[in-house]
């Protein structure tokens, strides 16, 4: 996974995180701080700049020290301790005052930090949605066993920011009603454009595409999911939506996915039937893949459709 993916990850489980409110957990975000500790992920720390010494630039207020250039890191005081601010990006930087800053491995920062009792710990994106590496957070960390994670969102499919967003679509994968027809309009006529070349999509299949002008996401998959009959079918079919879509997110590198609740509009599958077999296919899916780490939330614009999501989760625990 590259660098730039790493960070990227870690501020989509940030947010997503903030979108769950008092009752989201920190899983995701330990699942991409995890992963991004043990990649390389470099983070943008700021630094007064030493008098007299000429610094590589690489872009506008972003500097390369080298080997050997002694430095100081920028702090912000909390009475006797501080925090060190840093940034997964320039853009999140550019958000508040703009600043010197310099990348550094994410891991290498904290062992710099580790022994310094006056240091409570990073504040990572102070000026936007910030997360506090605390040194109790870092030994929660430490102990943390990457895993898939599934988290239930009361929130619109096209709020959350992932990695792919899910599509409750149509066999012409051309745009329609409810959640089909809110993501073509958001994502613009391009998708259209690709969704023509697809030659549409059997029921209980999944095609992927860009997510164009959706920005809070890379990929759209798009699947089809039954009408509802209440025969024993159904919920094959309807498994097979979200099996399929989990298989092409993990072959196109995804690491977080978002779902809407597939066949519960205008096909009519029951909210609670839906919901349990939306979990049963999740856990089968997960079970066949023990080495998968992915971010997976459900997403529930309605609030009926949530409490029958907890309902499930309930009955299944």
């Amino acid at each position: 996974m590259e660098k730039d993916n790493l960070t990227k990850e870690f501020e989509r489980a940030v947010f997503n995180w903030y979108l769950g409110g008092d009752e989201a957990s920190l899983d995701p975000v330990f699942n991409c701080l995890r992963e991004g500790l043990a990649n390389e992920m470099e983070v943008l720390v700021p630094f007064a700049v030493p008098d007299g010494q000429a610094l590589k630039q690489t872009e506008e207020d972003v500097y390369i020290l080298e080997p050997g250039t002694s430095v100081n890191f920028m702090h912000i005081d909390e009475g006797d301790r501080f925090v060190v601010p840093v940034f997964t990006s320039v853009a999140e930087m550019r958000k508040g005052e703009t600043i010197a800053v310099t990348p550094v491995q994410l891991a290498v920062l904290l062992d710099i930090f580790q022994d310094r009792e006056e240091c409570n710990g990073l504040v990572i994106n102070p000026w936007g949605k910030n997360f506090l590496l605390s040194k109790r957070i870092q030994g929660m960390l430490e102990a943390y066993t990457p895993q898939s994670r599934i988290q239930v969102l009361q929130n619109g499919v096209l709020n959350v920011h992932v990695s792919a967003i899910v599509n409750a679509a149509n066999t012409s994968l051309l745009g329609g009603g409810g959640v089909d027809g809110a993501i073509h309009r958001a994502a613009g006529r391009n998708l259209l454009e690709e969704c023509r070349k697809l030659n549409g999509c059997e029921t209980g299949e999944a095609k992927i595409t860009g997510a164009y002008e959706i920005k809070n996401a890379d990929h759209i998959i798009h699947t089809v999911g039954p009408v509802y009959s209440g025969k024993d079918e159904d919920a094959k079919l309807l498994a097979s939506c979200y099996f399929k879509s989990l298989d092409l997110a993990q072959e196109n590198g995804c690491r977080s996915i978002a779902f809407p609740g597939i066949s519960t509009g205008v096909y009519g599958y029951p909210l609670d039937e839906a919901a349990s077999v939306a979990l049963e296919a999740i856990a089968a899916w997960l079970g066949s893949h023990p080495d998968a780490v992915m971010n997976i939330y459900l997403c529930c614009f309605k609030k009926d459709e949530y409490e029958s999501y907890m309902r499930a989760l309930s009955s299944a625990e």
